[in-house]
């Protein structure tokens, strides 16, 4: 018996139909297990090196569809004029090198500021998304 790839049981357990599209770029992004920060442009650069032509397009609106799914998280505050998506959507935050563009996550209890900040009466944190920015 054989079992489901990884990229694949992802697509399924969000209710998703197993179009083409998808499948390619769900294998770009969680075919290996590994966490990564990419752009959409990464994205279509590697479906295009393994002879996988997808518009930008399509791109962008499947990984919206995955951003909406809780599939990836935006990145913000990278300053790199793309946006960035996360395939790791456990709760962390992020430091990001000006210098080489690099973007490594930080665990969310390293950082801690829920407790420091005076919310408006009857309001509390859902949650906060930091980005540290280094040279």
């Amino acid at each position: 018996m054989t079992s489901t790839p990884p990229h694949l049981q992802t697509l399924l357990d969000a209710g998703l139909r197993l179009t083409s599209p998808r499948t390619e770029i769900a294998r770009v992004l969680f075919g290996d297990g590994q966490a990564r920060h990419v752009t959409a442009d990464w994205i279509a650069a590697a479906l295009d090196k393994g002879g996988k032509h997808i518009a930008l397009g399509t791109i962008y609106n499947t990984l919206r569809h995955f951003l909406d799914l809780g599939l990836v998280r935006e990145v913000h505050g990278t300053r790199t004029g793309a946006t960035i998506f996360d395939t790791n959507t456990h709760p962390h935050h992020h430091i990001y090198d000006e210098t080489t563009g690099q973007l490594t996550d930080i665990s969310a209890v390293d950082v801690s500021l829920a407790d420091q900040i005076d919310l408006p009466e009857g309001k509390t944190v859902s949650g906060y998304d930091v980005v540290i920015r280094v040279r």
